[in-house]
């Protein structure tokens, strides 16, 4: 596995984990607090996700990154 890969699914469980928490915490009308972690936690993933997906290279242009036309 690369960094890549490793970055994409720790974005993605902290995704996943912040909206539990949101949604859970919510729910049973826990603490203000754990609604917020939850709100963070969630939206750092989101960040993190989308830098990632940012520095991923252009499908047109290949694996090499040049034009072979």
């Amino acid at each position: 596995m690369n960094r890549t890969t490793v970055a994409l699914a720790a974005a993605f469980f902290a995704v996943v984990v912040g909206l539990a928490v949101l949604l859970l915490s919510e729910a049973v009308g826990a603490t203000e607090l754990l609604v917020v972690v939850g709100g963070v936690v969630a939206l750092a993933g989101v960040g993190v996700l989308t830098g990632v997906v940012m520095r991923l290279p252009d499908p047109e242009e290949g694996e090499h990154g040049g034009d072979h036309a």
